[in-house]
């Protein structure tokens, strides 16, 4: 607290703390930032490159690190405008290499007694690689138990950054990265599998992994959550992260989403097989795109490179590698 009273973040007045006036309109003058740059880019049609922005009485093109920016605090208004409009907000991975609930979740419930099993920690890393190859796994071998659709239970995308005790004192856990835990109750999370053949019950679609947003009201209930101390910086903290821990336990929200994703998929398309159609759809015309534009710029390089003017500045200017894989490429392709 004292660093940043010193650095100018927060002021003290009689033992209460507050940001300073600058940094109280942070956010609204940001989100005025990203809209404004958003409806440049989108919306208007500006003399300029769209991509360029004015600074200084000059243009400047927008840096890969500027559009990292602008996506990091877009991804907070949509946060923020979900939540205020109670909108559902999802995000399907379909070809995850999640290792979270085997190596986080598993180890974290066992050791303070959430979840019974016997199963050790040598046993976890024994087991496939991968979250979606171990559930793809028991979903096949156990096919007649396991009906599609089916989802697991959902858990707090923040176990991603917890691990059991390091001093293996029950009821704790510490933070996988420097002792610290991403704050909780932001997202949940869960893996499904939503199709299966008709012909053959052990022939079944990709396990996806899912994040949702959490609200209020829906996933702050006692019932699904769970409470650990973190010592941290010499104290002890509460971390109350998202658990619903069996089936047991309500959850609309969840059963609101299976209900969504399963509508919105079809077997009639071989590889839309158990995915989302709208998201294929997306992915298939975003590939055209990028196809397009993967075209225009091979055809600008080969253009550039058959240059008399330029040639003799694009040979100094390509590394060492890239001319002898140029060359050898054309010596393969000539034969």
């Amino acid at each position: 607290m004292q660093k940043s009273i010193k650095d100018g973040y927060l002021e003290e007045t009689n033992g209460l703390y507050q940001l300073t006036e600058r940094y109280r309109t942070t956010w609204p003058r940001i989100r005025k930032l990203v809209e404004t740059i958003g409806q440049r880019m989108f919306e208007e049609k500006p003399k300029e490159n769209p991509m360029k922005i004015e600074k200084n009485g000059s243009w400047h093109w927008l840096t890969t690190q500027d559009m990292a920016f602008l996506t990091l605090f877009t991804l907070n208004m949509l946060i923020e405008e979900c939540l205020t409009k109670n909108i559902l907000l999802l995000g399907l991975a379909k070809d995850t290499a999640a290792r979270d609930l085997k190596n986080h979740v598993l180890p974290v419930l066992i050791t303070n007694g959430v979840w019974k099993s016997e199963i050790s920690q040598t046993d976890l890393s024994n087991l496939p690689n991968t979250d979606r190859m171990l559930l793809q796994s028991l979903s096949i071998f156990n096919h007649k138990q396991i009906p599609v659709p089916w989802s697991l239970v959902e858990y707090d995308a923040s176990f991603l950054s917890i691990v059991p005790d390091y001093e293996h004192r029950p009821g704790y856990i510490s933070g996988a990265i420097r002792n610290k835990v991403n704050p909780e109750r932001l997202f949940a999370k869960t893996y499904i599998q939503l199709s299966q053949a008709s012909y053959d019950p052990q022939l079944r679609s990709n396990v996806l992994l899912l994040d949702r947003l959490a609200y209020p009201g829906f996933d702050d209930q006692p019932t699904s959550l769970t409470e650990f101390k973190h010592t941290y910086g010499g104290a002890d903290e509460e971390v109350q992260p998202i658990l619903y821990r069996d089936s047991k336990v309500k959850n609309p929200m969840q059963e609101l989403v299976m209900l969504t994703l399963s509508a919105m998929t079809s077997n009639s398309i071989p590889e839309l097989f158990g995915h989302n159609k709208p998201l294929f759809i997306a992915d298939k015309v975003a590939k055209w795109h990028n196809e397009e534009m993967r075209r225009v710029i091979d055809t600008t390089g080969k253009w550039l490179m058959n240059n008399p003017r330029l040639r003799r500045f694009v040979f100094y200017m390509s590394t060492f590698r890239e001319r002898r894989s140029e060359i050898e490429t054309n010596r393969r392709e000539s034969y």
